[in-house]
């Protein structure tokens, strides 16, 4: 058993409420759920944009990973180590610094081919925005619970001899030992 991948990712912002306008309105960020202000051990419960909770989640849909905005009374702006994926830099660039978004690192074409820029959100946490070489592999994921289908390939039978005449392996495999570390 392992880890299967990542569910959300914390972000600490001054004021939730304003976050979530902005994650929504400039990252275009989906409010997945936002929890109730008052703790409530019931999951329907749910608060809204105005009042919300300490817990809000945005993104899309699961099994993908999420934001998860949470207010703090300070916060330290820099780095998170954070990477947006965009299928259209340029145009992302653009439309975000119409909307005021600073960008520390402009959008660039690294050497390996794909674009990276960095901005910041009004709390002055810095995000990379990537566009990969290719976005294929990050749209139309099937649900958790469809495997991804991969078109099977028909390899020849190669005819092989055996020296005892049936289909039993010819050599023995080496034993392994674990190493000596």
């Amino acid at each position: 058993m392992g880890v299967l991948g990542i569910d959300t990712i914390a972000i600490v912002v001054s004021d939730r409420h304003k976050a979530i306008r902005w994650y929504r309105d400039v990252l275009g960020l989906d409010v997945a759920y936002i929890g109730p202000r008052i703790s409530n051990a019931d999951p329907s419960v749910q608060g809204t944009p105005d009042d919300a909770g300490h817990w809000i989640e945005m993104g899309p849909l699961r099994p993908r990973a999420r934001v998860h905005v949470c207010q703090m009374d300070e916060t330290e702006p820099g780095p998170t180590g954070i990477t947006f994926l965009t299928d259209n830099i340029l145009a992302d660039y653009e439309r975000m610094q119409e909307m005021g978004v600073e960008f520390p690192v402009p959008p660039e074409k690294m050497e390996w081919g794909e674009w990276l820029g960095q901005f910041a959100d009004p709390d002055g946490n810095v995000f990379d925005l990537k566009q990969p070489i290719s976005t294929r592999d990050w749209k139309g994921q099937p649900p958790a619970d469809e495997p991804p289908t991969r078109p099977r390939v028909k390899r020849a039978r190669r005819a092989r001899a055996s020296p005892a005449g049936g289909r039993g392996r010819r050599t023995r495999r080496p034993h392994r030992t674990a190493p000596a570390w």
